[in-house]
């Protein structure tokens, strides 16, 4: 399944550049990444960091959501059962991404589930974007640090803030950890979001 997603990925840059009209250059100037880096993404032969997937996504012009899930029809419900779920590995950061989500048009939020090992962290990364955020810590213990405030969230705890504030976040339990995040609006990086 992760897999999968890796080579849709790759595929949905690739259509999304191409029905843009942009080439390789074109996007790589927007971008600030190489035209071979995104010619191999595209092909699938190298793993894009988060935040090369995050300028990706800003200059193509798109919401993160978006470019994990397959293109859909045009629909008002969108069911998806839990062995239909995307799943994303981000390798510098060392957590899964799991699609909850449906892709409905003009969607409100975006969400995702969040699975994150013993001692991941985003030390000294911060992202931001516009809007508001809620995080459910559904299993572990994250510590989340917004500007210079920590949270400790446990099972059934929620922090909600305005998503433009720096925050980024540590597993510090003694397990995996498990979020789900709910964005509003669902991050799209052509309205100023990005990774510090």
């Amino acid at each position: 399944m992760v897999e999968q997603l890796v080579i849709n990925v790759g595929n949905n840059i690739r259509e999304l550049r191409r029905q843009r009209g942009l080439s390789l250059r074109q996007l790589s100037e927007q971008i600030e990444v190489s035209p071979s880096a995104i010619n191999k993404i595209e092909q699938n032969l190298i793993s894009p960091t988060l935040g090369t997937v995050l300028k990706i996504v800003k200059g193509l012009g798109t919401t993160l959501q978006s470019l994990l899930n397959e293109p859909s029809e045009t629909r008002e419900v969108a069911y998806l059962s839990e062995d239909k779920r995307r799943t994303t590995f981000v390798p510098d950061l060392k957590i899964n991404i799991q699609s909850l989500t449906g892709e409905l048009p003009d969607e409100a939020f975006s969400s995702v589930l969040l699975t994150i090992p013993k001692g991941a962290k985003m030390k000294e990364r911060e992202f931001h974007h516009h809007g508001e955020e809620l995080q459910l810590c559904i299993k572990g213990k994250v510590k989340f640090t917004i500007r210079d405030e920590t949270y400790l969230l446990k099972r059934g705890d929620s922090l909600h803030f305005k998503s433009d504030l720096r925050h980024f976040w540590e597993n510090v339990g003694n397990s995996e950890a498990r979020l789900l995040m709910i964005c509003a609006p669902p991050i799209h990086l052509g309205r100023g979001a990005h990774n510090g």
